[in-house]
């Protein structure tokens, strides 16, 4: 005799499922994986918008892009030898992402509930940012085309979280860990380290924005955000929540 359905076992795997997701933080090698459509489309926005009038390219790169400029400089500013460089990166990357899939556990399927997540997060703290910063008297953003301020946003959320986030804020975590700090003074001093140098930068080199002390403490606010959303949910969520929270400023205060 056939065995019955219980009607009640789809929503409750549902559920699992969900709670399960919820509660898991994303690993490093899926955060990886789901991490390079924002590289990809950062690649090739740079590519499509070089400046190359005067015979060699130049690109206005995210302030903690220490990569493009070089790369450029070191292929003689040729947009043709930069493709082709970002090229072989991105093979690289999906290749070496491909390769750890059948040593290690890899969530490939954790892109879209990834994506929906970091669209909630950003559309929480996109306005609500907005709203602080016009309260406390910030300008708005030099913005470009709509376009172009994609470009830079998966840029911003994809250097500034793997420098700031995953580097700084992690390694100091480690380090300080290893030095026989307790987790949570590790976790503290760490977090208000690097969200103090994630708002110093905004304000460094030709394109920072003018020094005021509250758009300062506003950025050291936001670093410390992050750093949280990395710490709960993991590098892929904080990038991309960072990327559309950016999309998100240069929407609304642009």
């Amino acid at each position: 005799m056939p065995s019955q359905i219980d009607p009640t076992d789809a929503p409750r795997g549902a559920i699992a499922r969900a709670r399960k997701y919820i509660t898991t933080r994303v690993d490093p090698l899926t955060s990886l994986f789901l991490v390079l459509p924002l590289f990809l489309v950062y690649q090739i926005g740079t590519l499509a918008m070089m400046d190359c009038s005067g015979g060699r390219c130049s690109w206005r790169a995210n302030g903690v892009d220490f990569l493009t400029g070089n790369l450029l400089a070191l292929t003689g500013g040729s947009r043709l030898a930069y493709a082709l460089v970002a090229l072989v990166a991105s093979v690289a990357l999906f290749g070496g992402v491909l390769w750890a899939r059948r040593r290690a556990k890899l969530s490939t399927k954790a892109f879209v509930p990834v994506l929906i997540e970091s669209t909630l997060l950003a559309s929480i703290v996109g306005p609500t940012s907005i709203l602080l910063s016009r309260a406390i008297g910030l300008g708005g953003l030099s913005s470009g085309s709509w376009i172009s301020d994609v470009v830079t946003s998966c840029g911003a959320g994809l250097h500034e979280e793997l420098v700031f986030r995953a580097g700084m804020f992690a390694g100091l975590t480690w380090l300080l860990q290893r030095l026989g700090q307790k987790p949570w003074q590790a976790l503290l001093i760490s977090g208000a380290l690097s969200s103090l140098a994630f708002s110093f930068v905004h304000h460094l080199g030709p394109l920072g924005e003018p020094f005021t002390l509250r758009a300062f403490v506003f950025r050291v606010f936001m670093g410390a955000l992050f750093a949280v959303i990395y710490r709960v949910r993991g590098f892929a969520i904080a990038a991309w929540t960072h990327a559309i929270y950016d999309i998100w400023v240069f929407t609304l205060r642009g």
